[in-house]
């Protein structure tokens, strides 16, 4: 069990021990979603990955020999190789 103080100003520090399991770093942010009596604390992921899925498009994914391929020739343009 891991504990912390609330402050006077209603500020608390998240435990090393909350934070390395959260993988938690300086300025990440944190959601506090309800259920029931309890808070459950998530760690919010700014990525590219969490935006999978919004953006409505006609096109179809790449295959993994495609994206190979395309890889390849963005380096020769941009390497010369």
């Amino acid at each position: 069990m891991t504990t912390s103080t609330l402050s006077q100003n209603g500020q608390t520090t998240i435990p090393a021990k909350v934070r390395q399991f959260l993988h938690l770093e300086a300025n990440h942010k944190i959601l506090y979603r309800f259920e029931g009596a309890h808070v459950v604390l998530k760690p919010v992921r700014s990525s590219t990955e969490s935006l999978y899925g919004s953006l409505k498009t006609t096109m179809k994914a790449l295959t993994p020999a495609q994206l190979r391929k395309a890889r390849t020739a963005y380096a020769a343009k941009k390497y010369g190789r």
